[in-house]
């Protein structure tokens, strides 16, 4: 039997409304929840999390809902919260409850419960546990310097907590703002956490915390609390840095009378400096993944990986394994470090494991996304980073791409090394055009000699372009790879490309002709 909250609470009953009375639910059908807010790009903390939190959902038959906590007026946007949506749903992580889809416990933005959340502060109002607190920001910043003289931890010292209410309620009609103000009782606060087990902090050294501003607007620990609840929320798996929350969280399930819904902490994510990911981290949105041509799978298996492992050697698992083998008993208690080359690595292997249909739809919607065949109206190539190309078909933009696979470990690397198959005329560095230990006109004669083969012949037949060209070495009195380097500088530009038979078999006798007669003349000035 789990005992879920040791200090009065228990397990949830799923389906309680605003006002408490049950509504239908599946007897002990476990609901997880991801809630983040739109105040930037969604990352990978967020995406981890959220991860986490489908993964017990599918796995136990249960619901995912997603909430967003977008009262943060002055930072929320509205292309934020699409940037949510999208993020999750390019990650497959579906959502069962949402704004964008409903649900039996909506509304889904917390800006849209603010009726909920007043209800439920008159409840903790009328049960004795919040007052009107009158200090002014000087009067409490002035509090917090003295704790620190005093070396103390930094408290509220209670100044308003026994006011007679006859002073309150003058001072509210004169028009003071106040806030309000949770009583916190000096006792130990207990409860079993899914990853980290038992936790245990002494209430007494926070004093009374603010649960609501002067308007009645809710702060975090107090609308989380009142929307978990209302939403039949049964299990809560979030960051670590969120414990000191849940502590603050647990003592206002026990004051409303409500049931703890399990809670389970997981290692941060932590940058190469050893500092915890955040959105101003933009190395690492998922938007920015999505843009460098990451592929959702290896960022999912990745982020699963950071902070969980399978108890064996494995190391690469599909969407369905993860749901399958994950298990909220094998998350880490320490904290995982980010390593983008880790991540590199995972991509590429997923590149390369792709069918090549596959690969070539979602390479061309990538490419195609970026302006990579038709620059943008108004878009500079200087912004776009690379030369856009003129669009291939696409039996011969599959056939091209399946010589590069083995090379690519993100689609973003696709335009430095595909885009010689698709220009009319490339750019070779005329000093590499020259084979090794011969002249210039050596290398002319040589390169004009396999422009005329090839313009006799097709060398779509790999076999016999090899034979013609070792036949050509040995007749030049040269080693094969000698010749082999001018000419694959001369039809691709570049010094490192698939193999030279292969290349020329997929740019054809044409593109290999020009390019040679190109090379030939600029050899000779």
């Amino acid at each position: 039997m789990w005992v879920l909250c040791r200090w009065g609470c228990s397990w949830p009953t799923p389906g309680a409304n605003s006002t408490g009375t049950k509504m239908t639910a599946e007897p002990g059908a476990w609901r997880f929840r991801i809630a983040p807010s739109p105040t930037g790009s969604i990352h990978v903390g967020t995406a981890r999390t959220a991860l986490y939190n489908w993964l017990l959902a599918r796995q136990s038959g249960g619901s995912f809902v997603l909430r967003v906590e977008d009262t943060a007026r002055d930072r929320n946007r509205p292309e934020y919260e699409r940037a949510i949506y999208s993020g999750l749903a390019w990650l497959g992580l579906d959502w069962d409850e949402g704004p964008d889809v409903g649900g039996q416990f909506g509304p889904y933005r917390q800006s849209e419960r603010l009726e909920l959340h007043r209800h439920h502060l008159q409840r903790l109002i009328d049960r004795g546990h919040v007052y009107r607190c009158f200090c002014s920001r000087d009067q409490l910043a002035e509090e917090r310097k003295a704790a620190q003289r005093a070396k103390l931890p930094p408290r509220y010292s209670g100044r308003c907590r026994n006011l007679p209410e006859s002073e309150v309620e003058s001072r509210l009609s004169a028009g003071e703002p106040a806030s309000y103000r949770f009583k916190v009782a000096a006792r130990n606060v207990e409860f079993d956490d899914l990853v980290l087990g038992g936790l245990r902090e002494d209430a007494g050294l926070w004093g009374d915390f603010i649960v609501a501003r002067s308007d009645g607007s809710p702060v975090y620990n107090f609308a989380v609390v009142a929307d978990d609840h209302d939403m039949a929320i049964t299990h809560v798996l979030r960051g670590a840095d969120h414990i000191s929350n849940t502590f603050k969280q647990v003592v206002m399930y026990e004051a409303l009378g409500w049931d703890c819904p399990r809670f389970g902490h997981i290692p941060l994510t932590l940058n190469a400096k050893r500092q915890k990911l955040s959105k101003r981290d933009g190395s690492v949105s998922i938007q920015e993944y999505r843009d460098q041509g990451y592929l959702p799978e290896a960022v999912n298996n990745f982020i699963a990986l950071l902070g969980w492992n399978p108890g064996d050697e494995r190391e690469f698992f599909s969407l369905s394994e993860l749901v399958s083998e994950f298990s909220a008993g094998r998350i880490n208690r320490a904290n995982a470090i980010f390593d983008q080359e880790r991540l590199d690595w995972f991509n590429g292997n997923y590149v390369r494991g792709l069918p090549i249909s596959e690969l070539s739809r979602r390479a061309w919607e990538y490419l195609e996304g970026c302006g990579y065949f038709e620059p943008p109206n108004g878009t500079s190539n200087g912004e776009l980073g690379f030369e856009p190309v003129g669009r291939p078909s696409r039996g011969y933009f599959e056939s091209a791409l399946a010589l590069e696979q083995e090379r690519i470990r993100r689609l973003s690397d696709l335009p430095g090394v595909i885009s010689f198959f698709f220009r009319d005329q490339v750019d070779p560095d005329p000093k590499l055009l020259v084979a090794r230990r011969q002249s210039p006109q050596a290398s002319a004669d040589a390169l004009a000699k396999v422009a005329d083969w090839t313009e006799q012949n097709d060398v779509a037949d790999q076999t016999l372009t090899e034979e013609f060209l070792r036949g050509l070495a040995e007749e030049l009195g040269w080693k094969a790879g000698i010749l082999f380097m001018p000419i694959r500088m001369a039809i691709t530009g570049s010094r490192a490309t698939p193999p030279l038979f292969a290349t020329m078999a997929v740019l054809g006798s044409g593109r290999v002709s020009s390019r040679l007669r190109a090379a030939v003349k600029l050899l000779k000035g």
